[in-house]
């Protein structure tokens, strides 16, 4: 069974994607490999850690079914302060990419509507596709709508301030070192 949900495609917004339910990680990036990046600054600085829970249980459409994912939250630091809330896909299914809204809006119940929200897939063990990591945004309407932090093309005229950002800060949303990001000082904006 599949669901409609808006996605933002450049200036054509309105274009609709087809997001099944059985799809793997690697079809989202299908999927969604054309998504707009996100503007660094949607990206707030880190602060602490304040939750961490590797088996966070999130509804699943029809009540009476679960997912299951990684949910780490840290605090920005920023004045006034939000958070920055994570959930990484821990099953083979796109569960939270389907759940995106619902996510959101239990997260925002739990921690104010001041919250950033990043879905983070690991990339496949048997199967093609790569890492990811997306912001979600919900709209008026409930509907979420993503837009890629990293990994991004370079010739995007928001790539290197991304890459910053996941030097910076992303390292620890994706467990990668610093020095795994292609941004330099010498390299300008």
């Amino acid at each position: 069974m599949g669901h409609s949900t808006r996605v933002e495609h450049g200036g054509d917004k309105g274009k609709l994607a087809m997001l099944v339910s059985a799809c793997r990680a690697a079809g989202k990036a299908r999927v969604m490999e054309a998504l707009t990046p996100a503007s660094p600054g949607d990206l707030p600085p880190l602060g602490e850690l304040v939750a961490d829970e590797p088996f966070w249980r999130y509804r699943l459409g029809a009540p009476g079914r679960e997912g299951v994912a990684h949910l780490r939250v840290w605090t920005t630091a920023t004045v006034p302060p939000g958070y920055v809330t994570v959930v990484t896909e821990t099953g083979s299914a796109a569960e939270v990419t389907e759940s995106a809204g619902y996510i959101w809006a239990v997260l925002a119940r739990r921690f104010g509507s001041s919250l950033v929200l990043l879905e983070h897939y690991l990339a496949p063990e048997d199967e093609e596709g790569a890492e990811t990591l997306d912001l979600v945004r919900v709209g008026e309407d409930g509907n979420p709508h993503w837009l890629r932090v990293w990994p991004t093309r370079e010739e995007n005229p928001r790539h290197a301030g991304l890459e910053l950002w996941m030097a910076v800060h992303g390292y620890q949303v994706v467990s990668k070192s610093a020095s795994a990001f292609d941004w330099c000082e010498d390299e300008g904006d």
